[in-house]
């Protein structure tokens, strides 16, 4: 049987943060985008001391034009499906 595997919050929040970037948003962009109070939550997700919602998770994924792979992977490379998605 297989087992679960350990997901380093570090590393998704280093992710989000790159992801973010590369899309020119600020916090304060994707603060409106979730249709959060504050830019707080964003800082938390970033610093890898939270980890998203997962409808939340889904909403930025979606916003950074992301896979799963892209977030909570180890590389610095986008996914081929990222590209491929704005590659039209």
């Amino acid at each position: 049987m297989y087992c679960r595997p350990e997901y380093d919050m570090r590393q998704i929040g280093r992710n989000l943060r790159r992801l973010r970037e590369r899309k020119n948003l600020t916090v304060e962009q994707v603060r409106e985008y979730l249709c959060l109070g504050t830019v707080q939550a964003v800082y938390k997700y970033e610093a890898g001391k939270s980890y998203p919602q997962a409808d939340t998770m889904f909403a930025l994924m979606e916003l950074y034009g992301a896979d799963l792979h892209d977030v909570i992977g180890e590389s610095d490379e986008l996914s081929p499906v990222h590209f491929m998605a704005f590659a039209a």
